[in-house]
């Protein structure tokens, strides 16, 4: 049986990924323009992967 998970609260301030948000702004709208976009998001645990989409999605 999987134990529980704890939850952690997270700093409302999201700073220091302006670059990466451009980059998935864009292919967004290049998406939206109809041309076929892939993209691969990595890193190592804790770096922000889950944070940062979660901000793309906020304001797209």
């Amino acid at each position: 049986m999987l134990g529980g998970v704890e939850n952690t609260s997270v700093s409302p301030v999201f700073v220091g990924r302006a670059d990466e948000l451009t980059i998935l702004n864009d292919a967004l709208a290049r998406g939206g323009a109809g041309e076929p976009q892939a993209l691969l998001l990595g890193g190592e645990a804790g770096v922000g992967k889950t944070r940062l989409v979660e901000e793309f999605i906020a304001g797209a």
